[in-house]
């Protein structure tokens, strides 16, 4: 009995973890395209682990540049930092592509898409 529930633990702790590191594209319909995006720069954007969507009230643009909200704070997109378009984003959402926080608490960003152009 015991050892039963354990191992439905240990299977329920595995799928959690698994929906967790596919959180930004849980059906896999775009993970190829998150692998191959860059910034204006062409650094990498990185893998889908460091893409975040956006709500549509967490990044706003003036016409010219961008500002994303991140940890109730908002920042300013350079123009390096905004996507490459080679393809569109067919997620129809804004993504924010940044580091992990580090041990003082900051970020890096790596590279921003809107949801659609303004």
């Amino acid at each position: 009995m015991i050892r039963g529930i354990v191992l439905a633990g240990i299977g329920l702790a595995s799928v959690v973890f698994i929906l967790s590191a596919r959180a930004h594209d849980p059906y896999g319909r775009w993970e190829d395209w998150f692998l191959v995006q860059k910034n204006m720069r062409g650094a990498s954007c990185c893998d889908i682990s460091h893409a975040h969507y956006l709500q549509e009230e967490d990044w706003r643009s003036d016409g010219e540049h961008y500002q994303v909200r991140v940890f109730d704070q908002w920042f300013d997109i350079e123009d390096w930092q905004m996507l490459k378009r080679v393809q569109p984003n067919p997620t129809g959402r804004a993504i924010l592509w940044y580091s992990p926080p580090l041990d003082e608490g900051g970020f890096f960003i790596l590279c921003f898409t809107p949801s659609h152009e303004t």
